[in-house]
């Protein structure tokens, strides 16, 4: 999909690899950083590294990666309407698809990082939802990037969306999804995802 082909997207997934410093940091932000703390140990352990290694590596970042990205709630969002026309077994399926894409593209990025710098700009937190802003910071250009984020009912908070450079994640894939929905089936829509995941 085009928008995970942006340079964009690389810097985005890069904002996980390195930390920020925020003496005032909320839950949200501070959770966060664990996330990033976690990547930083997987990606540095010279017992992970090489291509012999690949699939232990990439387990172990997939599983953090679950950790802090609801796939549920972003699937609901990318369907937006057409999420309540499905049943619960189709439901659980698109979550599991999508949030294998996510994954997929992820692991890919951020196994090429780079020492890119990132900094925390603010963050806006109201009850259940936050928004973290950040810049990641190259030789050449800075790029805003915007985490959204809830709050479960046990404390945790959980990313649902983020914006690059102005451009929502969750809002790009459904303009997409609703676009092929109005020319094929949903049955279409879990093939062509499908096909994605396992390309």
């Amino acid at each position: 999909m085009k928008l995970f082909k942006s340079a964009a997207v690389v810097f985005c997934i890069l904002y996980f690899m390195f930390p920020v410093h925020n003496a005032l940091a909320s839950p949200a932000r501070d959770q966060l950083k664990t996330t990033i703390d976690k990547l930083l140990v997987i990606l540095r352990d010279p017992g992970l590294k090489g291509k012999e290694h690949t699939e232990q590596r990439r387990e172990a970042l997939r599983k953090v990666i679950r950790e802090r990205f609801s796939q549920t709630k972003m699937a609901q969002l990318t369907l937006g309407r057409h999420w309540r026309k499905r049943t619960t077994q189709e439901k659980k399926q698109f979550a599991e698809l999508f949030g294998k894409l996510l994954e997929k593209t992820y692991i890919s990025k951020i196994e090429a990082y780079t020492d890119e710098k990132v900094t925390f700009v603010k963050e806006f937190v109201k009850k259940r939802k936050a928004q973290i802003y950040t810049k990641v910071i190259t030789d050449t250009v800075e790029i805003p990037i915007d985490y959204r984020m809830f709050r479960k009912k046990d404390g945790t908070w959980m990313v649902y969306d983020i914006v690059i450079e102005g451009v929502s994640l969750v809002g790009n894939y459904r303009s997409q999804f609703d676009q092929s929905l109005q020319k094929g089936s949903y049955e279409d829509l879990v093939k062509d995802l499908e096909a994605k995941v396992q390309s």
